[in-house]
């Protein structure tokens, strides 16, 4: 991951083809260790001295010894899978060394919200302010946004789900009453678009889900913790990742739930006054129905003498 951060803290240096190349790179590590400089610079649409210049810039002989870094990368990413697949075991074990190694209850405090706000930190590093904008305005004018996330990816699928819903209609919160989660996707179509939510090990369900979308032509979303999620090959640039290791177990939302929060705050702000509509008579009635426990308002029913 040191190697995307290094190439994204250089990209308010670059324009032109050079931030091109380089945006591509962010959004597909995984390619450039299978092909050649001649077909990434192909599948870029830069010329290939452009990825050359790029891998001077990053203090590099040249793009070989670029290349090689993006293999290291992609053989770490495969070693992390392969872990993930016991990362509740893993995660339960350092936080019991954790716990037994900070000088009492005050030092674990500080170090798990230190590892908690470096995570949310994380997440706003990898924000590209251009692919945000496409999702925003794809979320705000799709017919239907669809919402997929399962065990603890639950968490901030259902967070954008249920704001969505507050400040525009047709929004459908996937989930699995009856064992039929898939059901409402046999009308999804083009005009919609599927928000996958998945960390490693990444589920299969979500990623099936996914590619049924897909095949309908609908635009997807993806939220993860991996640059290397399966599901980012159909999101393409719309892959946002907010890694999920920090102290939490078994591992940290914190990243993604910023990150639904944020693209539904941003939706909101482009629906404009509809949104504002929307979520002002869902408060009336909210309110009216008895939901809320208001401050000075409880009452006690009186016992009355038989």
């Amino acid at each position: 991951m040191d190697l995307i951060e290094d190439i994204k803290a250089i990209c308010t240096d670059l324009s032109g083809q050079a931030i091109d190349a380089a945006h591509y790179l962010i959004n597909n590590p995984d390619e450039v260790a299978f092909h050649s400089m001649r077909e990434i610079a192909r599948r870029a649409d830069v010329p290939p001295v452009s990825l050359v210049r790029l891998a001077q810039r990053l203090g590099l002989a040249g793009y070989s010894e670029l290349r090689q870094r993006f293999i290291d990368l992609a053989r770490d990413r495969q070693r992390r899978d392969r872990q993930s697949t016991s990362r509740n075991e893993q995660s339960a074990k350092a936080l019991i060394k954790k716990r037994g190694e900070d000088a009492g209850l005050t030092g674990f405090l500080d170090s798990f919200f230190a590892a908690e706000l470096d995570v949310v930190r994380q997440a706003r590093a990898h924000l590209s302010e251009e692919r945000l904008t496409v999702a925003v305005e794809a979320l705000t004018k799709a017919r239907t946004v669809y919402v997929y996330g399962r065990r603890t990816a639950f968490t901030p699928a259902y967070a954008l789900a249920y704001t969505l819903r507050k400040a525009r209609p047709n929004v459908v919160m996937l989930d699995g009453p009856g064992g039929a989660p898939e059901g409402p996707l046999e009308d999804i179509s083009s005009d919609d678009v599927f928000v996958a939510v998945t960390f490693a090990p990444f589920n299969r369900l979500v990623h099936d889900f996914a590619q049924k979308a897909s095949a309908a032509g609908a635009r997807i979303i993806a939220l993860t913790d991996s640059f290397a999620a399966p599901v980012g090959e159909l999101a393409g640039p719309l892959h946002f990742v907010a890694q999920s290791s920090g102290q939490a177990f078994p591992e940290s939302m914190l990243g993604a739930v910023a990150m639904a929060q944020l693209l539904a705050a941003l939706t909101i702000s482009n629906l404009g006054e509809p949104a504002q509509k929307r979520i002002r008579e869902n408060e009336r009635f909210l309110v009216g129905s008895g939901e809320y426990l208001l401050s000075g308002k409880t009452t006690r029913r009186r016992r009355t003498a038989d």
